[in-house]
């Protein structure tokens, strides 16, 4: 089942690249906050009283735009629109640099039970910093019981029911110069608009299990080169068992295309017959090789029914 990423404020606040500092209140008291909401919201005119679009899950952000507005108006007034944001109890408010908030503003802060912080990065870059940040913390995320290759760049979802391969063609695929990111059980975070990164447990990175092996350690045996932390999925490759008892359909052109779908993000899929000698890397190797040369608008099958179409044409005609 996905589930959702969590962050307590205080772990934000001990991100040493966000250049944090708590304004208000104690660690204690912001420990025990949590962020759900990965997107980020600039105060803009929630500060002039219209709070209408304001998202009090989201963290928002306090800049030098609104700043200046505060300032042009009489002390009560500063802070009559400062209370009327502030009664809205949103999750964080974070001044960037060269802003601090001021005294009055803390209060009212304060009374609402809403953390101020404070940072010494400016607007520009420290949204981006954090989007990403909150992007890969609060991503959704679920597991699947599958291996995650990197061959030829391309991020390979490897599937199959337990016993047709998949480990000992991961394993041939390393040894041929490719990067393992996870076996057995993949952990697959959706970063918007439609990325899947996948990474393995802690526990198991760069361990793999060979049956009448165990576990083999890939890093210490062939190298750090030969496994990643992470990779993108770029598509799901299915192995099928074929046999009497295993029939089913398979694509034997190219010309249609399938898609698995994951946390709601279509990624190309291919579906391969096994059977007992089947190099499989090599055809893993071909299917990354045709996945690239797909995105570069290259298809043999569509050139191969062209074709076709033309000599049809041709005959048709004589």
């Amino acid at each position: 089942m996905p589930t959702s990423g969590s962050l307590s404020l205080l772990e934000l606040l001990q991100n040493p690249g966000l250049e944090l500092k708590l304004e208000n209140f104690n660690e204690k008291f912001i420990s025990g906050i949590e962020l759900s909401d990965n997107r980020v919201q600039v105060v803009g005119l929630s500060i002039a009283g219209f709070v209408a679009h304001l998202y009090r899950q989201r963290i928002q952000l306090f800049g030098k735009s609104e700043m200046d507005y505060l300032e042009t108006l009489e002390q009560k007034d500063r802070e009559k629109m400062s209370e009327t944001f502030l009664c809205e109890k949103p999750v964080l408010v974070i001044f960037t640099h060269p802003e601090t908030p001021p005294d009055y503003f803390n209060k009212i802060a304060v009374k609402h039970k809403v953390p101020i912080m404070s940072t010494g990065m400016t607007s520009s870059v420290f949204i981006d910093y954090l989007k990403g940040m909150l992007n890969r913390l609060l991503s959704v995320y679920t597991t699947l019981h599958a291996q995650l290759i990197d061959v030829l760049g391309v991020g390979m979802l490897i599937m199959g029911e337990s016993g047709v391969g998949k480990s000992e063609t991961s394993l041939d695929l390393v040894m041929r110069g490719h990067k393992l990111i996870a076996d057995d059980v993949v952990e697959i975070k959706h970063i918007p608009p439609d990325h899947l990164i996948g990474s393995c447990n802690e526990m198991m990175r760069s361990l793999i299990e060979i049956r009448g092996l165990g576990l083999v350690d890939l890093q210490q045996m062939f190298g750090i080169t030969s496994v990643a932390s992470e990779k993108e999925i770029d598509c799901v490759v299915r192995l099928a068992l074929w046999d009497e008892k295993h029939h089913f359909e398979y694509e034997r052109v190219g010309s249609s295309v399938s898609y698995y779908e994951i946390l709601g993000v279509k990624k190309p899929y291919y579906v391969i017959p096994v059977r007992h000698g089947s190099n499989l890397s090599s055809i893993m190797e071909a299917t990354a090789r045709d996945y690239l040369l797909k995105k570069l608008g290259i298809n043999a099958a569509e050139q191969f029914e062209s074709k076709l179409a033309d000599k049809l044409k041709k005959f048709g005609g004589k």
